[in-house]
């Protein structure tokens, strides 16, 4: 059974503003999506009118889903999109947004679970919750949308429910009876930001794929080492397939060998601009692509005089364990005067060893923040689990997540949620795109203050702590408009290798770096082989030229003098 929409007439939208199509009802998916960069949402009633919307003006952006986690390939979305440029429509793919998926299912208020014979939603969406609807013996119904399937049960007087967002169920006055039935707990929809060729500039390569000599698996992979998604196919074309990034291009270079033809949307996105890394102590060459800026302006976080993104560049300089007022004074006072604009420190410490120091805990947030006040410095901490970001949120600038809760869903969701802006480190094995993902949970949770942070991933060498991704660093840089930092501390694991990295991340355009920094090593609580010394991460500074701000806070200022007199000091006890 399939219910459409009755036709309506648009709604005028201001013209000033960017307008983002996509398909179906307010409370939609594809409406979180469309509002993920700042525009202004309109539904359509399916995806061809979508399409011929963006052809025809109505609206700039149109935001189609490409894959599901849980059923792959969102066929209803792709086929369309396959006819339309196959029909010469010239689209370009100018970014993607990965949405996590929570599918309610939902009825009128005081219907019983029990009582719930039939399901309403779009088949996509039904596709990613059939065993657990068919645990419950409900009947899946096909309709157009999500949320238009919460429309339909709101105004029916029956005991039939709707899968769809628990937004969704609110805005039409359905009550959740349960609260998410998809069959993988890890739900999520990837969906691409399309635009007409000639107003704007490609920066995901996404091509479809058709051949009419297939393997007999029917898949290319293992012809390129792709990951393809075969979609339905035809009767000339027995298998169409999309594919994106650098995939793209090795199958256009494939296509005359092995009889595949390649309707691509845009240039791979290594090719979309042309990268020139800086010169050291110059603003950055590389910046976020035309997308970000076509769409909105790049993410710029700033917090007192710590500011990156957008051009702006920014050290976040400070020990990994904060083990005492004192300590934590001290090495403020020397990082402050290099030109850091942001003072880290650990007060809860994730270590492989249960038995090793795991932090003071928010007595120690006490000594960071007056060691930050006293500098005129912002602070940088991590937060390892949801109970304690209330309270590190109250006092802390800025809240960490550590690469081993990269993938800590409700971590995400909490600091999301905690006001703050959050620099997110990647996970050891994590890819780019699921580094984006783990972003896009905290922006779905309502916090846009991301900062991306590489801190090195795990490869096969063991002559460092981890593997410095910066090739990764750089292949996340068109595909978002948050800035991206580096963690070369944790990267190295060795102090003697900090100092070069820096430099390498600094000059292929990272808008800012996080260095570890104590100034008595030997008796460090934690990662006492890659600290740098104050001396060294003055050398440091002075290589990458960080300046103090031209505007130093009075406290700052004293801090500065403060060290150099404790420098003399030790200059004179030497001598004597």
């Amino acid at each position: 059974m399939l219910r459409e929409p009755a036709e309506r007439e648009p709604a005028e939208l201001p013209t000033t503003e960017l307008r983002v199509g996509y398909q179906g009802e307010p409370g939609a998916f594809g409406e979180v999506a469309a509002a993920a960069h700042g525009g202004i949402p309109r539904g359509f009633a399916s995806f061809e009118k979508l399409l011929e919307a963006v052809r025809d003006g109505e609206i700039d952006e149109a935001v189609l889903p490409l894959e599901n986690a849980v059923v792959g390939a969102i066929t209803e979305a792709l086929d369309p999109l396959a006819a339309a440029v196959c029909a010469g429509m010239e689209l370009v793919a100018v970014g993607l947004t990965s949405v996590p998926v929570r599918l309610a299912l939902a009825a009128r208020p005081g219907t019983p679970l029990a009582a719930v014979k039939r399901a309403w939603s779009h088949p996509a969406a039904l596709r990613q919750c059939t065993q657990k609807l068919a645990q419950l013996g409900i009947e899946r119904v096909v309709c157009y949308d999500t949320a238009g399937a919460a429309q339909i049960v709101s105004n029916d007087s029956s005991t039939d429910a709707a899968v769809c967002s628990r937004s969704a169920a609110e805005r039409y006055g359905l009550e959740v009876l349960v609260d998410d039935v998809s069959d993988k707990e890890q739900n999520g929809t990837r969906f691409a930001h399309l635009r007409m060729a000639d107003h704007a500039r490609a920066q995901v390569s996404l091509a479809f794929l058709r051949t009419s000599s297939m393997t007999a698996t029917g898949r290319l992979d293992v012809l390129t080492g792709a990951t393809l998604l075969p979609l339905a196919g035809s009767a000339e074309f027995p298998v169409r397939m999309w594919v994106l990034g650098a995939d793209a291009a090795r199958l256009q270079a494939l296509a005359p060998v092995r009889d595949v033809q390649v309707i691509s949307l845009g240039m791979p996105a290594a090719h979309a601009a042309k990268m020139t890394p800086p010169k050291l102590g110059t603003e950055p060459v590389v910046k976020s692509l035309p997308h970000a800026t076509a769409r909105r302006a790049p993410t710029v976080v700033e917090v007192g005089p710590f500011k990156v993104g957008g051009g702006a560049r920014s050290m976040i300089a400070g020990p990994c364990s904060v083990e005492s007022a004192d300590q934590m004074m001290r090495i403020a006072r020397e990082v402050a005067a290099c030109g850091a604009t942001a003072l880290r420190g650990g007060i809860f410490k994730p270590r492989t060893n249960p038995y090793a120091f795991q932090g003071h805990g928010l007595e120690a947030l006490d000594w960071m923040v007056a060691a930050g006040k006293a500098v005129g410095l912002p602070i940088v901490t991590e937060v390892m689990a949801v109970d304690q970001v209330k309270a590190v949120a109250e006092k802390a600038d800025v809240l960490q997540i550590g690469a081993r809760n990269m993938q800590n869903y409700d971590l995400l969701r909490a600091v999301g949620r905690g006001g703050r802006p959050v620099l997110l480190k990647r996970g050891a094995g994590a890819t780019v795109d699921e580094w984006l993902g783990a972003a896009e949970y905290v922006m779905a949770a309502g916090e846009p203050r991301v900062i991306l942070c590489e801190r090195g991933i795990r490869t096969f060498e063991t002559s460092t702590r981890n593997t410095l991704d910066l090739g990764g660093m750089l292949a996340a840089r068109p595909l978002t408009h948050l800035p991206l930092m580096a963690d070369p501390s944790h990267s190295a694991g060795r102090a003697d290798l900090v100092e070069g990295l820096p430099r390498a991340a600094w000059a292929s355009g990272a808008d800012g770096l996080i260095v570890e920094v104590h100034d008595d090593p030997a008796r460090a609580l934690s990662d006492a082989e890659q600290a740098l010394v104050p001396q060294r991460f003055a050398e440091l500074a002075r290589a990458l030229q960080l300046q103090p701000n031209a505007k130093l806070p009075l406290a700052q200022l004293r801090a500065w003098v403060d060290a150099i007199d404790h420098d003399l000091g030790l200059l004179v006890q030497r001598r004597l």
